[in-house]
């Protein structure tokens, strides 16, 4: 204690500079040396010498006692030394031999602190040990704080042990041996803040005064035999704060913890509880589960969490995870889970007040976050642990996005959903009913099942490498930072459908390398982007002869591209591409540019076609002369390309012609701009009586300079 008060005087100088140390130094020696090291602490722990052979000198004055772990207890005369220590404030018989209390203790009450922890010869607390109904002098401690009986072996705790305890605020009741506590043990203790049944393998049941415990902040049950605990229990201990359940193999439902305010620490294993919910525990930010074979569905909704509890993959059992409005998860460490539920609802944002779990979906996994480095730990061995080998992320809708976005870029359903943003054309008034029959082709995708979409990003959606080797379905939305789709990772093996909507910093959505090919790819839609010049952008195309990349594109959809120049390269066997649709481009001037590939069946599945607003167009492909037999090109809708002169030279026996649907001046032009033997394959329709009205529009308004 000398060198603790040496130290202090140190401390006293470094943060009370403008008072006088020994001033500062005389107040606080007074304290603590007239407390604790004058004669009113003694302390004999653990004395188990010979050399002591006479009891201490009684001195009334003594404060504390300290006898933790002697064993022998002989050269103590306790009737006489507790009946001459009435100001005893703290006693501590830890680990002792005592047997019985004598009845001195009645007597000490300015007693503030008794641990008995340990004591396995202590069989009652009454002063008779042959009468369980004899009072206990523990009934008399008005002023006990802390009460320690860890360890005990008592069969029955007398009632008066909790009677007018109002100022007790720990209790370990951890004794193996008690099977129950009087209906009203906990009534006049109802300032208690710490409670411990700890490896009570005899209780069977909490009394229903448990529930008045209003101000628990800690408790803690172990290895009991308790099936329930009272209903109203955690309705009523607003300030719980740390709440642990072990072991407790018969405890098969849990009291309401749904919006419990201050509840951070929660703790349960070995129960056979099917159902747990702790949402809206908005302090709640540590969590621990063991051995829960039973639990199917978990909710940590609406909790403080800040890192994917790595407890719940040892839960093979359960089916559904809910983490909504979790935004301060910060980080989940994939490489470590073992486990993971088949549906895993992750939500980073805000969720309605009213949450019905019955209306999230029963399959597959939704993840929505603003920060997308939470996938960075996602790596090989992630990929095949849940994704590969039949993982619960074979189905999964992941979002990236900001909180904050005005608009509601969530998709209901998993899976690719084209959504459709054509505005009706003054000009054109047929557009939408033809623009329609299009996007139905959209709509008809194969089922997706793995699902990415990234909206309105914070930052450079970086640490998604992993994922996207898995993803079917890639939607992004608002997007500032990525300048190519080929830029967020090398690889998209699986990727079958891509969507782009205001992403104006992209100014091609591949750049084609020799490590993406393209193979899977069956849709390309991309609606508003500024600064993209083509879609495909492969400056060496003439080392790509004869390459097969896309060959599963099916349909190609661009609406609003004002710096589009051109889309593919001339030489790229596009084998299964059945649709294009190209819409509002106001500088493309060719569809397919470089140097094109003289082969006939490069385009034999392509069977509609749609321009509009294209006034720059001036051909489909560089080179007339290429022949090209496109078997099965049934439509062909024009709108808006006065600079089109001419259509491809088809080649080959063809079961009917090539419908061409265009203004009436524009049909006129392109039969004028190609051979009789061209021009027998394309049948032109004549527009319905609106389509080309613009031709006839006089201008009754002139601008005065």
């Amino acid at each position: 204690m000398e060198d603790f008060l040496s130290k202090m005087k140190e401390e006293i100088s470094h943060y009370s500079p403008y008072n006088p140390q020994s001033v500062v130094f005389e107040f606080i020696r007074s304290i603590w040396c007239k407390e604790w090291v004058s004669e009113s602490w003694v302390s004999l722990s653990h004395d188990n010498d010979q050399s002591f052979q006479h009891p201490i000198e009684i001195n009334p004055t003594i404060t504390t006692l300290i006898l933790r772990g002697c064993t022998d207890l002989s050269k103590f005369s306790l009737e006489t030394l507790f009946t001459s220590l009435k100001n005893l404030r703290v006693l501590d018989l830890s680990y002792t031999s005592i047997e019985l209390l004598p009845i001195s203790f009645s007597e000490m009450t300015n007693l503030r602190f008794l641990s008995l922890k340990g004591c396995n010869k202590l069989r009652t607390l009454t002063l008779d040990s042959s009468s369980s109904s004899s009072s206990s002098p523990l009934g008399t401690l008005e002023h006990l704080e802390f009460l320690d009986l860890g360890g005990v072996s008592l069969d029955i705790i007398p009632k008066d042990v909790g009677l007018s305890k109002s100022k007790l605020r720990y209790l370990d009741l951890s004794c193996p041996t008690v099977t129950s506590l009087s209906s009203l043990f906990f009534k006049d203790i109802s300032n208690l803040r710490e409670l411990f049944f700890l490896g009570c393998t005899s209780l069977k049941s909490l009394p229903p005064s448990f529930a008045n415990l209003f101000n628990l902040k800690t408790f803690s049950l172990s290895e009991s035999q308790v099936m329930f605990l009272p209903i109203e229990t955690f309705q009523h201990m607003l300030k719980l704060c740390d709440l642990s359940l072990i072991n407790n193999h018969l405890l098969r439902a849990l009291p309401e913890l749904v919006g419990h305010a201050c509840l951070k620490t929660f703790t349960l294993s070995g129960s056979p509880i099917t159902q747990l919910s702790l949402h809206t525990c908005r302090s709640l930010e540590t969590v621990y589960f063991y051995n829960l074979e039973n639990l199917k569905e978990l909710n940590l909704s609406a909790t403080a969490i800040k890192e994917f509890p790595i407890s719940i993959s040892e839960l093979h059992s359960l089916k559904r995870l809910h983490l909504l409005a979790v935004p301060q998860l910060r980080r989940i460490s994939w490489h470590k889970l073992q486990h993971i539920p088949e549906v895993l609802n992750w939500d980073q944002c805000d969720i309605p007040e009213v949450l019905n779990l019955d209306q999230c979906e029963l399959a597959g996994s939704r993840i929505h976050l603003t920060d997308s480095r939470l996938f960075s730990s996602f790596g090989d061995e992630a990929l095949k642990k849940f994704v590969k080998e039949g993982g619960p992320l074979q189905s999964f809708h992941i979002s990236i996005s900001s909180c904050n976005k005005g608009d509601e870029i969530k998709s209901k359903n998993i899976g690719f959903t084209y959504l459709s943003h054509h505005k009706k054309s003054s000009c054109y008034n047929n557009i939408p009913l033809i623009a329609s029959t299009f996007d139905h082709q959209f709509e008809q995708s194969p089922h997706i099942n793995r699902h990415v979409e990234i909206s309105s990003p914070e930052r450079y959606p970086t640490g998604l490498e992993g994922i996207f080797k898995a993803t079917e379905s890639l939607s992004m939305c608002d997007d500032a930072f990525v300048s190519s789709l080929s830029d967020l990772n090398d690889e998209f093996p699986e990727l079958k459908e891509c969507k782009f909507r205001r992403c104006h910093h992209m100014d091609s959505i591949f750049k084609v390398n020799n490590t993406y090919q393209g193979n899977q790819l069956q849709i390309i839609w991309a609606f508003d982007l500024q600064k993209m010049t083509r879609v495909l952008d492969m400056k060496n195309y003439v080392s790509y002869f004869h390459r097969n990349e896309f060959s599963a594109l099916k349909h190609v959809h661009l609406e609003r591209c004002p710096e589009l120049e051109s889309i593919f390269p001339g030489n790229l066997m596009l084998s299964s591409l059945e649709t294009l649709s190209i819409l509002h481009c106001g500088n493309l001037r060719s569809i397919f540019y470089g140097h094109k590939v003289g082969n006939e069946d490069q385009f034999p599945r392509l069977h509609t076609m749609q321009l509009y607003d294209l006034p720059k167009l001036l051909h489909l492909c560089e080179k007339q002369s290429v022949p090209l037999q496109m078997k099965k090109w049934k439509k062909l809708h024009l709108r808006g390309c006065w600079n089109l002169h001419w259509l491809p030279f088809l080649v080959g026996a063809r079961s009917e012609k090539v419908e061409v649907d265009g203004e009436m001046r524009q049909c006129k032009k392109l039969r004028a701009g190609m051979l009789e033997d061209q021009i027998s394959c394309y049948d032109f329709k004549s527009p319905p009586p609106l389509a080309s009205f613009r031709e006839h529009v006089k201008n009754k308004i002139f601008l005065k300079y």
